[in-house]
């Protein structure tokens, strides 16, 4: 079966140097991940290969101060990653929320000048909630662009990962496919909740699936929500094969399997066969 990873970033210098800063062992620590050796970009896309992954989106991040990337990867730098690898490798810019007309006319930029193919976002470094009137003129651009937008939650970000904060978003916006990253614990039944009352959102469960409490999103990827949710591996945080365990742990239908792996993200992405 096609195999798409929703959320892989390489292992390069570039990306590994932004979480190699002291403090950080207390996450990967958590994570149960030991950091991934630096490599560089062909080794990587080898690794992807090994593991069966057909397309990976590669998500930016960015703090944006005085004009510069203070934090993350610039958009063209993660275009010329994505450049050299077309046929495997799909970008995501990454937008700073809090720039306002800045990050509207960067979004534009890595849409139609890098060809980018959507949007990622990260609440939590701009301290701005998602339903902020302040961003809304972000979310106006992907509809007008017609892109998807991924955002970053899970227990890290604390309060900006509430899914209560993204029912006026996803609802005032039904054009625009929302995808949640890491959007599983601590509290899954509430992102259950908003993919059940939107279908304009999308729960993808990395890092966190193994948790307490986590399996009602199994349950549900395997029911009334197959359609909504879908595979991303968060690498480097977490294995590149982290699609293996999950099959291993949980009973699939060869349906749904296909629906979480690939046609699910397939259909977001636009791809021809979805």
């Amino acid at each position: 079966m096609p195999l798409i990873d929703f959320r892989a970033r390489p292992n390069t210098s570039e990306i590994m140097s932004l979480y190699d800063q002291p403090g950080r062992e207390f996450h990967w620590k958590r994570w149960d991940c030991p950091p991934p050796p630096k490599v560089e970009l062909p080794e990587f896309m080898s690794n992807l290969a090994a593991v069966g992954v057909d397309r990976a989106v590669v998500t930016g991040r960015q703090v944006i101060r005085d004009g510069s990337v203070a934090f993350g990867i610039s958009n063209d730098w993660l275009n010329g990653v994505v450049g050299q690898y077309p046929e495997t490798l799909i970008g995501f810019a990454g937008i700073d929320i809090s720039g306002g007309d800045a990050a509207v006319r960067e979004v534009e930029r890595a849409v139609k000048e890098l060809g980018m193919k959507g949007i990622s976002i990260d609440p939590f470094t701009a301290k701005l909630y998602p339903n902020d009137r302040a961003v809304y003129p972000v979310y106006e651009k992907a509809a007008e662009l017609g892109i998807p937008v991924v955002t970053t939650v899970g227990p890290l970000v604390g309060k900006y990962g509430d899914p209560y904060h993204f029912d006026e978003p996803t609802q005032d916006f039904p054009t625009v496919n929302f995808i949640y990253s890491h959007a599983v614990w601590p509290q899954v039944l509430d992102w259950l909740a908003l993919a059940y009352r939107r279908p304009n959102v999308y729960l993808e469960p990395s890092i966190y699936w193994i948790n307490p409490g986590c399996d009602a999103m199994w349950i549900a990827a395997n029911g009334a929500l197959s359609d909504q949710i879908l595979y991303a591996s968060a690498f480097p945080f977490a294995s590149l094969d982290s699609m293996q365990k999950i099959r291993a742990r949980w009973s699939w239908s060869d349906e749904a399997w296909h629906k979480f792996t690939y046609a699910n993200a397939a259909r977001i992405l636009g791809l021809d066969d979805a």
